[in-house]
């Protein structure tokens, strides 16, 4: 599951992890979990594909498995709320396949429509995600937007079809060295709101089992060990990508459309040593982490990653007592179980200093940089 505005990626015919643009920057031509919006000189795709509505007048887990129910209470889903006319969805049926403008409304669900990221629960009301999930959003119209008013999450379950598990979001934090150029400090806070009913319903879902918050690693406890075993879980695009781009908008590699499941998918890869990443990323520094499939003797292998729609997400590792430990946020990558390639992953210990000071700066109804804002 990779900035795309980007969780794993296994493949399995069945399910892909992928992480990272909007909640997608995992799989990267740059590395968002956002569908990728492909410019020319004058005009965006979006603004091409508007125009040409107007005159028509009518980043998944690659390689992964379901998880196991009720073993990620921690999983959050970060969702968009799209709204598409009848005359949108009538233009989009009369495109051919392939055309830059299809956005095959008619061959996916809703909640693939409206999913965008992943998160963990902290507790006390406090998701970390990634920060390109929530900086820069757009409004349902595809105008701009803000975190706050065009995103909503869902706690509490595994699957993306349930009913009672919608929560509003009050306020957000984004790391203030963050940018979309240099990719480095990609995290961000979500806080949910304080009011009587959202902290009952809260209370509910403890209670019933359905969500625990994750304790996150730092920087005092137990180093990795050489190719420990981490979990990465997600709702992200199934199908693998090369790290080449040659495939089409919303497809993988195979041609076949790229699917998000309802169900949360979950992937087993590797912590590989920093080197490794170094020459593969430029971008690569501290406060990353890497991690990815290997193959017997130790090398990269393939087939199994984190995609786009599972950026934000956890990586997470079993520690004493059957206890899992939050250790990374799903971040950037090429492709989506790309051959030999591993996935970019926030080390999540390095930030967390950063975590309680930034709570203490949250502000209701606004999304705000802190310490400071970067400069683009």
């Amino acid at each position: 599951m990779k900035t795309r505005p980007g969780l794993i990626r296994i493949f399995v015919p069945s399910l892909l992890i992928i992480a990272l643009s909007g909640c997608d920057p995992k799989p990267s031509p740059s590395g968002n979990d956002l569908e990728s919006t492909t410019k020319t000189a004058k005009t965006s795709r979006s603004e091409r594909c508007k125009a040409r509505l107007e005159k028509d007048g009518g980043g998944r887990i690659v390689g992964g498995k379901p998880a196991k129910p009720g073993s990620a209470p921690w999983q959050i889903a970060i969702m968009s709320a799209p709204e598409y006319s009848q005359a949108e969805r009538a233009f989009d049926a009369r495109l051919e396949q392939g055309d830059e403008c299809k956005n095959y409304l008619e061959e996916r669900e809703e909640f693939e429509l409206a999913h965008k990221c992943g998160g963990s629960y902290i507790g006390d009301g406090w998701i970390v995600t990634a920060a390109h999930c929530v900086d820069r959003v757009s409004a349902p119209d595809g105008s701009k937007g803000d975190a706050v008013n065009d995103r909503y999450l869902i706690l509490g379950t595994q699957n993306l079809t349930a009913a009672d598990s919608r929560f509003a979001v009050d306020a957000v934090v984004i790391h203030g060295n963050y940018s979309r150029t240099a990719k480095m400090a990609d995290i961000a806070l979500i806080k949910l709101s304080n009011d009587t009913e959202t902290q009952s319903r809260l209370a509910d879902l403890v209670a019933q089992g359905r969500l625990a918050a994750i304790d996150v690693m730092n920087p005092t406890d137990r180093d990795f060990e050489t190719r420990e075993d981490l979990r990465v879980t997600g709702w992200g695009y199934m199908g693998q990508r090369n790290a080449n781009r040659d495939f089409q908008r919303l497809r993988d590699s195979q041609g076949e459309l790229q699917r998000k499941p309802a169900a949360l998918q979950q992937l087993t890869i590797n912590y590989l040593d920093d080197a490794i990443c170094q020459e593969h990323y430029r971008d690569f520094g501290a406060g990353s982490l890497c991690a990815g499939a290997v193959i017997s003797d130790g090398s990269p292998g393939s087939a199994k990653d984190s995609c786009q729609g599972d950026s934000g997400g956890p990586l997470t590792r079993l520690d004493d007592g059957n206890k899992r430990t939050l250790v990374g946020i799903v971040s950037r990558g090429k492709g989506c179980g790309a051959p030999e390639i591993p996935a970019v992953y926030v080390r999540v210990s390095h930030y967390v200093e950063w975590i309680r000071a930034a709570m203490q700066k949250a502000q209701p109804a606004a999304v705000i940089r802190w310490p400071a804002a970067v400069q683009e």
